[in-house]
C-alpha cells in the first residue's frame, strides 16, 4: 500500500481540498502534504506521525491499520532521520473531529453561577457589611438629644413643649422614618413580627408584654417613640444599630 498516493486519491474522490480536512480534521495543511507526498522527516517525530496518519486515514474511511503497516514497513530497515525525533515517550493529543466538549460547557455555567451569586450578595446583604456602631441617643446633625428620665421612685416632671411619659404596662413602640429609607426588623417577646424595608415617611406600631428588641440598617433615618417617649434617631445616617426597650417595672 502506498501510504501518500492512497490518501490523496481517497481525499480527491471525495471532493475535498486539503483546507478543507485541515478544518475538520485539525491537523495543520503542511503535515498533511507530508503524509501524502511520504515526506514524514517533515512531522514532528514518530509518535507524531502515526497519529496524524491514524486519524487522517480514519477521516478518509480508509484502513488504519493497512495505513500503519505501511508505514512500519516504509522504516524497515532503515535509521529513523535525527530530524524525526525522538519523542517516542510523549503522549499525542490529535483532536478527532465530532468529540463534543462538554467541559467547556460544564465550566461556562460554573462561571455564570459565580457572577450571579456575586450580584446577589453585593445587591441583597450589603447591609450586613457595615460595622455595628454603639446605639447613640438623641438627633444626629448637632440636635440636642433625647434625655431618658433617671432611674429613682419618682417620674420628674417632663419640660415644657416635651409629652411627658405615658404611665403604661408593657412596652408600646412607634417608629416613623424620617428620611431616606432603611432596612428594620423587630422582634416582640422573642417573636420576630416585621422584617424589610420602609421608604421616608412610613410608620409602624408595636406593643409587647415585656420587651421589644428592633435593628435599623439606617439609624440615622428613623425616630423612635417607646411608651409616649420620643428617643430620636438612635443612631447616625447608615449605621446599623440595635436596641431592646423592656417594660417598666411595676409598683
Amino acid at each position: 500500500m502506498e501510504i501518500g498516493k492512497a490518501l490523496k486519491e481517497a481525499r480527491e474522490a471525495r471532493g475535498l481540498s486539503l483546507e478543507a480536512v485541515e478544518e475538520e480534521t485539525k491537523i495543520r495543511r503542511k503535515y498533511l502534504q507530508a503524509l501524502e507526498g511520504e515526506q514524514f522527516q517533515i512531522l514532528p517525530g514518530p509518535i507524531y506521525a502515526k497519529a496524524f496518519l491514524k486519524n487522517y486515514a480514519k477521516f478518509l474511511k480508509i484502513n488504519m491499520e493497512e495505513a500503519l503497516e505501511a508505514y512500519n514497513q516504509h522504516f524497515s530497515g532503515e535509521t529513523v532521520p535525527e530530524a524525526f525525533g525522538t519523542k517516542s515517550e510523549e503522549q499525542v493529543n490529535v483532536k478527532v473531529p465530532g468529540k463534543p466538549r462538554y467541559w467547556l460547557y460544564l465550566a461556562a455555567a460554573v462561571v455564570i453561577v459565580g457572577l450571579a451569586f456575586s450580584v446577589f450578595y453585593a445587591a441583597g446583604g450589603a447591609w450586613l457589611s457595615r460595622p455595628m456602631v454603639p446605639a447613640r441617643e438623641g438627633v444626629n446633625k448637632g440636635e440636642p438629644a433625647a434625655q431618658t428620665p433617671p432611674q429613682t421612685g419618682e417620674q420628674t416632671k417632663a419640660p415644657v413643649g416635651q409629652t411627658p411619659p405615658v404611665s403604661t404596662s408593657g412596652v408600646k413602640m412607634v417608629i416613623n422614618v424620617k428620611n431616606k429609607k432603611s432596612w428594620i426588623r423587630v422582634v416582640v417577646d422573642g417573636n420576630p413580627v416585621f422584617q424589610g424595608e420602609l421608604s421616608a415617611g412610613e410608620s409602624k406600631n408595636f406593643e409587647a408584654r415585656d420587651k421589644i428588641l428592633i435593628r435599623l440598617g439606617n439609624a440615622g433615618a428613623v425616630e423612635v417613640l417607646v411608651n409616649g417617649q420620643n428617643h430620636g434617631f438612635l443612631g447616625g445616617d447608615g449605621d446599623v444599630v440595635e436596641r431592646e426597650f423592656t417594660a417598666p417595672p411595676h409598683g
